[in-house]
């Protein structure tokens, strides 16, 4: 391994951004693969999995090629990746505050032992070392990229105190945090901004379209240029505005809310919606292979995959879509919306009238008279049950395989429902909603005779991105061509 990450760093391979990184010994400083800066002597480089694997052996992220913008990991012991994937969703969640190690091992069902033990499996460090490390890597996002007083900061990155917050981030960046913010004049913000910066050149365009078609009026506003939308965390609500700033290589989030420990939440959330994670040229190069999936590429370049921010809402939208238009669908959320009355403040941008409803308000709702059938009513009162229950849960930190055997089991959930779900609600890349009548229709197959086997057969070349190759026909699809 040792040989292609050197090939890698020597040819600046950025298709290895976010593989590995490496550190310099002379300079302490550790970079990605593709890092402009003049290559080191080998006898100088040390190579890490994760950010903060290289943070903890005392090196600097590099401020050129910027490192620690994002937090990766490498599953070293497969088989307690899953464990540690959804540990280190819960460290990336809104739900950060006071959490412990203890804490932490008690919702994932395992002991502080078993925690400790796959954690340095898995990352090489210890559970706590990695969620103060995931702390710091967020406040310095916040520095680098927000107006927010340091104060704030270091309340919303999830730190206790101000003094724990300053003693921990000058052991690891060697400066104060307010130094780091002196110390980059160039990066001013505007009031109540947080920005997300991507590489490359990005467009949001046809994400926005895509959403707007499926957008529920009262709870989301979406334009040509911006995404907002209203939304509710444990402690506070809010609402919030994205949009692309191309001048900044970022998308700029404008949050209104009452709580600032809600921005970590939205700052991932919105990663995912907008798919900046996803390494698009590698997507490309294997779908582009196929005539087919070519057809709906923009320059060669397959559509990105358009998150949802809420999991629940949109799984309660897709059951409305089964076999109906989306635009009827549409109509049937914002019936839900209006008939649970949780109405947003007065002064809050207008199209920005309400919250959605969380599961236990679903289920106190009389959904007899809003036109929608009997069979989805009760549907939908068995999903928000299972979910209330433990027995369907919304994360993308379970097996594939688990989610569909969970979800599918439940009275009216179908094959479709399942993956649709899996691809925008939960970002399964390989899902695939193989009896869309889009993709059968795009793919060639009967649509009054649909055979799931032939149709998943003929897509496993596709393997491991049929969400995206899924991207790829409705694209083509909604431009007439078929």
């Amino acid at each position: 391994m040792s040989s292609i990450y050197r090939n890698a760093r020597l040819a600046k391979d950025r298709t290895f951004d976010g593989t590995f990184l490496f550190a310099v010994k002379t300079t302490s400083i550790f970079c990605h693969p593709s890092c402009p800066s003049p290559v080191a002597k080998e006898e100088n480089v040390l190579y890490f999995e994760s950010v903060c694997e290289a943070m903890d052996s005392g090196f600097r992220p590099c401020l050129r090629c910027r490192p620690d913008l994002d937090f990766k990991y490498s599953a070293k012991n497969k088989s307690g990746s899953l464990i540690i994937d959804r540990a280190l969703c819960i460290i990336q969640s809104g739900k950060i505050y006071g959490l412990t190690v203890s804490s932490l091992a008690d919702s994932l069902n395992i002991s502080d032992r078993q925690l400790r033990n796959l954690f340095i499996e898995n990352t090489g460090l210890s559970p706590k070392k990695v969620i103060t490390l995931q702390h710091l890597l967020f406040s310095k996002i916040l520095i680098m990229n927000s107006s927010c007083s340091i104060t704030d900061i270091a309340f919303a990155s999830g730190f206790q105190s101000i003094r724990q917050f300053n003693d921990q981030f000058k052991k690891y960046y060697s400066q104060t945090p307010s130094q780091m913010r002196f110390s980059n004049p160039g990066k001013s913000c505007e009031k109540s901004s947080l920005f997300i910066e991507y590489k490359g050149e990005i467009d949001i365009v046809p994400t926005l379209n895509f959403m707007r078609d499926r957008g529920i009026a009262g709870v989301e506003l979406i334009n040509d240029s911006s995404y907002s939308r209203t939304f509710r965390t444990e402690t506070g609500s809010g609402y919030f505005t994205v949009k692309n700033r191309p001048d900044r290589h970022a998308l700029e989030i404008q949050i209104h809310s009452n709580d600032i420990r809600c921005y970590r939440d939205i700052f991932f959330k919105v990663r995912k919606m907008f798919d900046l994670d996803a390494n698009v040229e590698k997507i490309s190069e294997h779908l582009g292979q196929f005539a087919l999936l070519d057809q709906g590429m923009e320059n060669k370049v397959v559509p990105r995959l358009p998150m949802v921010f809420n999991p629940f809402e949109f799984t309660i939208r897709a059951i409305l879509g089964q076999q109906i238009s989306i635009k009827g669908a549409t109509t049937l959320a914002k019936r839900i919306v209006l008939e649970s009355c949780l109405k947003s403040e007065d002064h809050w941008p207008a199209g920005l009238t309400h919250f959605f409803p969380d599961h236990m308000e679903i289920l106190d709702l009389d959904l007899s008279s809003l036109g929608i059938t009997k069979r989805r009513q009760e549907t939908i009162r068995l999903v928000c049950s299972s979910i209330d229950r433990g027995l369907l849960k919304l994360q993308v930190s379970q097996p594939f395989d688990k989610f569909y055997k969970d979800f599918i089991s439940i009275k009216g959930i179908g094959d479709w429902t399942v993956n649709y779900v899996a691809m925008r609600g939960l970002g399964f890349a390989d899902s695939f909603p193989a009896s869309d009548l889009a993709v059968v229709r795009m793919m060639g197959f009967d649509e009054k005779k649909i055979n799931l086997k032939k149709i998943i057969e003929a897509a496993s070349p596709w393997k491991p991105y049929r969400a995206y190759a899924t991207m790829c026909l409705w694209k083509k699809y909604s431009e007439g061509e078929h």
